[in-house]
């Protein structure tokens, strides 16, 4: 008798906490997932925050939480987790009434994009480890890395030069009433730009610098369609790096800079297109286009969009470089006609060190090829 009161007593706790945990477990339990930086550059570090509470008096034994993420984050520590299309994280915790859990995993951001988790699948255990319960939470957490920036000792010769040479353009006119500082003598400055009170301080001759009265601008045009589809992803990723490390160039030159590309926003699926300015702030707005830039389904043709740009504004006030790996016939009739309307317009090709396209032999300066290491 008494151990049928025992099995009896026992059946009945054991429904009884089966019950409790069916209608109560996910009750005050919340979970949530985060990044310490919403922005941040290819290459650098990141944390990945992930909170879970228990807020009721119900102890959780196994609190098991999944999700996924982009593969390009590479995490310190790869324990509870897979690597294949995706990062899959697997993550158990053990929650006593009204407790709270944090954990930081550090990861490295490999490839500039706008990345996203858009929810978890949450599953709880009950005391004998029985019961299973399962809920998807519907949540949203999302980081934008920057493309990366090369380094102007980097720069081909031939970019170097072509860069120099748009700055010498827009900078003809100086204001003299926009001062901007003071900097070392050069010997192409001429004698009534020396400072000769801080030259005195200073023991060296010191000329001063003046901000441009801007009257042009310079757009910078990507093309996310490839010559040939083999490696088109390398190919557009260093365009993009490109791209980024001119408008950071021209701007900090308070040069306007505007952006232009066929490729599409992954959140609202437009053209990504930039209007000119030349603050941090628009800076950082080019930056994050170029990151949340993709190629799309089958991309705009790039050539009639370049067209059309060129038609709609004043060809005297824009210096336009293309940053193009794509180089078929119709981008080089467009090229070629603007160019023999006198419009200052360059053009960058990015490709393999065994490849010479042949725009770049054809004896014009303002095409180069842009050397991009082979994958």
């Amino acid at each position: 008798m008494k151990l049928f009161i025992a099995l009896f007593v026992g059946a009945a706790l054991f429904l009884l906490q089966l019950y409790l945990y069916k209608r109560l477990w996910d009750r005050g339990l919340k979970i949530d997932i985060d990044f310490a930086e919403p922005i941040v550059r290819e290459g650098d570090g990141n944390e990945l925050i992930e909170t879970i509470v228990n807020g009721k008096f119900l102890p959780l034994p196994v609190v098991q939480v999944k999700f996924a993420i982009t593969r390009s984050f590479e995490f310190t520590k790869q324990d509870n987790s897979a690597v294949t299309d995706q990062y899959y994280r697997n993550d158990y915790y053990s929650m006593l009434p009204y407790r709270k859990i944090t954990r930081t995993y550090s990861f490295k951001c490999t490839k500039r994009g706008y990345y996203r988790m858009n929810g978890m699948d949450v599953v709880c255990k009950d005391l004998f480890l029985t019961g299973m319960m399962l809920k998807t939470y519907e949540h949203e957490a999302a980081v934008c890395v920057l493309p990366g920036r090369i380094g102007l000792e980097s720069f081909p010769v031939t970019a170097k030069e072509l860069t120099g040479n748009i700055v010498d353009r827009i900078r003809k006119n100086e204001d003299p009433f926009e001062f901007a500082g003071i900097r070392e003598y050069q010997s192409y400055d001429p004698v009534n730009r020396i400072n000769w009170k801080a030259s005195a301080a200073s023991g060296e001759l010191r000329v001063n610098k003046f901000n441009t009265t801007f009257t042009r601008k310079v757009a910078i045009c990507v093309n996310a369609e490839c010559h040939i589809k083999w490696h088109e992803d390398v190919f557009l990723e260093e365009e993009i790096r490109i791209a980024a490390t001119l408008a950071a160039f021209f701007i900090e030159k308070h040069i306007p800079v505007a952006l232009k590309s066929n490729g599409c926003d992954i959140l609202n699926g437009n053209l990504i297109t930039i209007e000119a300015g030349a603050d941090l702030k628009h800076l950082r707005n080019i930056e994050i286009s170029l990151a949340r830039l993709i190629r799309g389904d089958k991309p705009a043709e790039f050539a009639p969009l370049l067209k059309e740009l060129l038609e709609r504004n004043r060809y005297d006030d824009t210096e336009y470089i293309i940053i193009s790996n794509y180089r078929k016939q119709d981008l080089i009739d467009t090229y070629g006609t603007f160019k023999n309307a006198g419009i200052n317009i360059s053009w960058i090709i990015p490709e393999y060190s065994t490849v010479t396209p042949k725009l770049t032999a054809s004896g014009d300066k303002s095409i180069i090829k842009w050397t991009v290491t082979n994958a």
